[in-house]
């Protein structure tokens, strides 16, 4: 439990810490999110992922779209968007060099590594499915 003076002392950080003030601030902070879009999920409904879905189950030779299949698609389809915003970015790199936009690019490995994790996890449970 916090002492009294631990929360005065983080009430006055958080007076100072409420964001941008100035226009110019706020207008530059309103686009963090929208660097590469990949922290958006895909919509489920996407037909292109319903596609991937009907291939995996046909490979694998299962009854039916088990959740893991689904997130088998989702994961396949994230490292398809993630590989091709590391190749715009690295071509936009190779136009004009700026050492601070080389840090973007290995801040992709964040959105891969989750993206790989759920394709082995799944990949496993079909595995066990089949076997």
């Amino acid at each position: 439990m916090a002492s009294i003076r631990q929360i005065e002392a983080n009430r006055a950080n958080a007076k100072r810490s409420t964001g941008p003030n100035t226009t110019a601030g706020k207008a530059r902070s309103s686009g963090n999110a929208l660097r590469h879009g990949l922290a958006r999920p895909r919509d489920r409904a996407d037909p292109d992922i319903a596609r991937l879905v009907s291939a995996i189950i046909s490979g694998f030779r299962l009854h039916g779209a088990s959740e893991m299949v689904v997130d088998l698609a989702r994961a396949k389809f994230e490292l398809v968007r993630i590989r091709a915003a590391r190749q715009q970015m690295l071509a936009a790199l190779l136009d004009c060099p700026v050492p601070a936009d080389a840090k973007w690019v290995t801040g992709l490995d964040r959105y891969e590594r989750a993206a790989l994790v759920r394709q082995r996890r799944a990949l496993r449970f079909l595995g066990r499915e089949q076997g």
